[in-house]
């Protein structure tokens, strides 16, 4: 027995060393990069410009901004920042002080510049503090900045970059702006769903009377960001659905628990869009979700999939059987827009990624007033 007992003991240590050895190895990696990020940082200073052609030299970075490969900054000039780790960059630094903004911009600061370069994995991250620097980037130099960056946040959220906001510039990014600007952005629509806004303006004048009004003087004190952000979810979803419950509909006017959902869903879509999510920087750490970033974005597009599928699926259905024959709102011209053949121009994706941003584009705008 006393042997059976040690030669138990044995397999179960002989098991362990295997993983004792890799830790060894993970923690001699660890001691390895930082010495070698150390003799970096002491040799090879950061990054920093001239005092006599500072401003100058800064518009040239500028210039030179455009080239956001390692490939390409071999050659161009890059703006100041601080030295990268190897192969992670800066995201430790990222991860560590949060929000990010706030450390870019006091790192600025602190550097006395008003474009600095920070390396995040492979991709050069370039930040602006300056209206005159900006201008050089979104004016002069816009057809180098034309397209939108790929994240997991606007790959989700677009069902594959099927929309016109968040799909980076390339033909079906032609398609559906050209779609949006003479379909649904335009002179004719406004017009024609002039009642359904006006209708909703009346629900909210309802709304916040009977708020007003109800219980005691004490009670009645009217949460001006809760009616402002669901009476944009109203108008919206009456221009677009035609509908402003996707349950029952409330008394007073107030929304119901879909409704409130959505918006939630809707509002943490637009604050998930454009977060720091370390696996658009280190792509083979997709999936691991160590911050927390891709949880959060499934959950917020599978709430806003769930409620606005059920209505796209059913009026899919009944135009192509013949039961609708008339337009009432923006998703039926979607689904009856056609090519030059007489086809669809629009699948079914296409649609609800199109119906998606016209939602999240509304709470947007709303956000940031």
């Amino acid at each position: 027995m006393e042997a059976a007992m040690g030669e138990t003991v044995l397999g179960a240590s002989s098991l362990l060393l295997p993983y004792s050895a890799a830790l060894q190895q993970a923690l001699l990696l660890v001691v390895v990069t930082f010495i070698i990020y150390l003799a970096v940082r002491r040799l090879r200073p950061r990054r920093t410009m001239t005092s006599t052609t500072k401003l100058e030299q800064q518009h040239r970075c500028a210039a030179a901004a455009v080239a956001c490969s390692p490939a390409a900054s071999a050659t161009a000039p890059l703006p100041p920042g601080p030295v990268p780790w190897p192969v992670v960059g800066n995201v430790p630094e990222m991860m560590l002080n949060k929000p990010a903004f706030r450390w870019i911009h006091l790192m600025m600061k602190e550097m006395g510049t008003d474009i600095a370069c920070v390396r995040l994995g492979a991709v050069h991250v370039v930040a602006i503090t300056c209206p005159r620097i900006a201008r050089e980037v979104l004016k002069k130099q816009d057809a180098n900045f034309v397209s939108r960056p790929l994240t997991f946040a606007s790959k989700t959220f677009s069902g594959g970059y099927r929309n016109a906001v968040l799909s980076p510039f390339g033909d079906q990014w032609k398609k559906m702006r050209r779609v949006l600007t003479s379909e649904i952005i335009c002179p004719s629509r406004h017009k024609w769903l002039h009642d359904k806004r006006a209708d909703e303006a009346d629900n909210l004048t309802r709304y916040v009377y009977n708020l007003a009004t109800a219980g005691s003087l004490s009670s009645s004190v009217v949460d001006v960001r809760h009616v402002a952000r669901h009476y944009c979810g109203n108008v919206i979803r009456r221009l677009l659905f035609n509908r402003r419950y996707f349950g029952e509909p409330q008394p007073d006017g107030e929304p119901g628990p879909l409704e409130v959902q959505l918006m939630d869903a809707v509002f943490n879509s637009v604050g998930l869009l454009f977060a720091f999510c370390i696996s658009d920087y280190l792509p083979w750490l997709l999936g691991l979700d160590l911050d927390g970033h891709e949880k959060a974005v499934k959950e917020a597009n599978a709430t806003v999939n769930r409620l606005h599928d059920m209505v796209i699926d059913e009026r899919w259905r009944q135009w192509k059987s013949g039961e609708r024959r008339e337009p009432e709102d923006f998703l039926d011209v979607l689904i009856n827009l056609k090519d030059g053949g007489g086809n669809p121009l629009l699948t079914i994706e296409e649609v609800k990624a199109e119906s998606q941003v016209a939602i999240n584009a509304t709470c947007a705008s709303h956000a940031c007033t």
